[in-house]
């Protein structure tokens, strides 16, 4: 795995969120009650992760056995 360090744009994975500060982090949505808020609300949170360098990491086994084996899942 290449890395180059927090928020690198040369890093295998990319940490993405929405681009409006309000939508970012952790957020408590009020109930459908006015007058009490808290009653019935909940927290909501929204994120993803995706590929920036295919080639920047690789997964390799080594074994003593001369055939291959395929993986079992």
């Amino acid at each position: 795995m290449a890395t180059s360090g927090a928020n690198s744009d040369r890093n295998p994975l990319a940490f993405r969120q929405h681009v409006r500060r309000e939508y970012q982090g952790l957020r408590q949505i009020p109930g459908p009650n006015g007058q009490y808020p808290l009653a019935e609300s909940y927290y909501s949170r929204g994120f993803g992760v995706g590929v920036r360098h295919r080639g920047a990491a690789a997964v390799m086994q080594v074994t003593a056995s001369t055939t291959y084996t395929p993986p079992s899942l």
